[in-house]
């Protein structure tokens, strides 16, 4: 009788609570997927947060999180995914009633890009792990991964040959009637621009910075087209990091910046540019957008775009044309912005082993390794 006792309780005590986990397991439970950094640039290392909490008195023995992240993330430890073109992540918890449990996984991004993350699937069992409930959590969270700056030596002579210009018209142009507040003292500063008190009470030189009746503007202008039919992610990757490192080189002189792409945004699915503007917060709107391009998208017709963009074009601006793409109606379009004595530059992206046939005035290659 003892025994049949036992049998009937232990069937009672199996049966309810797979009841009770069937009706409860996911209530109160939250899980949390988040980046420590929404934004990051390429090399840098990040870190994937998850948050499970279980604010219900049962417990549950076993929770599979599973969700993915892209090829990119290259993760310290991978014993928990297996990999496609994205990580395939399968973290497991045990997680008692009313706990909190954190696991933070340091990842290095390792290539340009706006990602997000997809749902978030979970699945659990009952206390005798003989049944077995699935859920889905939605992800919000977004991640833009700047392009990586690199050397502009290339450029050097050119570039020190448009700060110098900027600089000498700004001393024609900045109103000293119109104060606009006080920064640190760069080479290219008039003496007379001096702020003697603000000097003494830092310890390093600062000068008065005026509005400006009128302003010299750099204008970057981005091809994703490639000389080869074939689409060649690196050389297009590099023509974005030079896109973006110009542009910081370029506000860090506080000289104002427009960039004009080709490139479809990610997202919105429309063209990416940024009118022209200064300051840091303008630098991580040019990053952020460089970041959406979607290579894998047809970029729009460049000449289309340039031609668009130059419709009146300022003689006191500079034109920066960055493509590897050089077909002659580039060039000629080229040609003949040169022939109105406007300031352009073109910038060559190209594998250092490999020749640049073209000649074109004030062209550059920009060797790519």
């Amino acid at each position: 009788m003892l025994l049949l006792t036992t049998v009937l309780c232990a069937i009672l005590l199996y049966q309810a609570q797979g009841f009770i986990y069937k009706k409860m397991w996911n209530k109160n439970l939250d899980i949390r997927i988040s980046y420590e950094k929404d934004n990051c640039t390429e090399g840098e290392i990040n870190t994937l947060t998850e948050i499970i909490t279980n604010n219900k008195l049962i417990p549950i023995p076993i929770l599979h999180v599973k969700f993915n992240t892209p090829k990119s993330f290259l993760f310290k430890h991978e014993e928990n995914s297996s990999v496609t073109d994205y990580y395939y992540r399968d973290d497991i918890f045990s997680i008692m009633g009313h706990q909190i449990i954190t696991r933070r996984l340091p990842f290095v991004c390792s290539k340009r890009g706006c990602y997000s993350l997809n749902d978030t699937n979970i699945v659990s069992g009952d206390l005798f792990l003989q049944k077995t409930f699935h859920s889905k959590i939605k992800n919000t969270c977004i991640l833009h991964v700047y392009p990586a700056k690199i050397d502009i030596s290339q450029f050097q002579v050119p570039f020190n040959t448009i700060t110098g210009n900027i600089a000498t018209m700004k001393t024609l142009i900045e109103d000293p009637f119109e104060f606009r507040g006080i920064r640190e003292y760069m080479p290219y500063d008039s003496m007379q621009n001096i702020n003697w008190k603000a000097s003494a009470r830092t310890g390093n030189l600062h000068v008065n910075t005026y509005h400006m009746t009128s302003s010299q503007e750099v204008y970057i202008f981005l091809n994703l087209e490639t000389h080869i039919y074939t689409k060649n992610e690196k050389i297009i990757e590099n023509s974005i990091r030079i896109a973006s490192s110009l542009s910081l080189n370029f506000i860090n002189l506080g000289i104002p910046v427009g960039l004009e792409t080709n490139g479809t945004d990610k997202f919105t699915r429309k063209r990416v540019y940024n009118e022209s503007g200064r300051g840091i917060e303008h630098m991580a709107s040019i990053d952020r957008s460089l970041s959406r391009i979607d290579t894998d998208s047809e970029p729009d017709n460049f000449i289309y775009v340039i031609k668009n963009a130059m419709k009146k074009p300022n003689k006191n601006s500079y034109y920066i044309f960055i493509s590897n793409n050089r077909h002659k109606e580039l060039l000629d379009y080229y040609g003949h912005l040169k022939t109105l004595q406007l300031s352009c530059y073109l910038i060559v992206p190209e594998y250092a082993s490999s020749p640049v046939s073209e000649e074109a005035k004030d062209m550059i290659k920009w060797n790519v390794y």
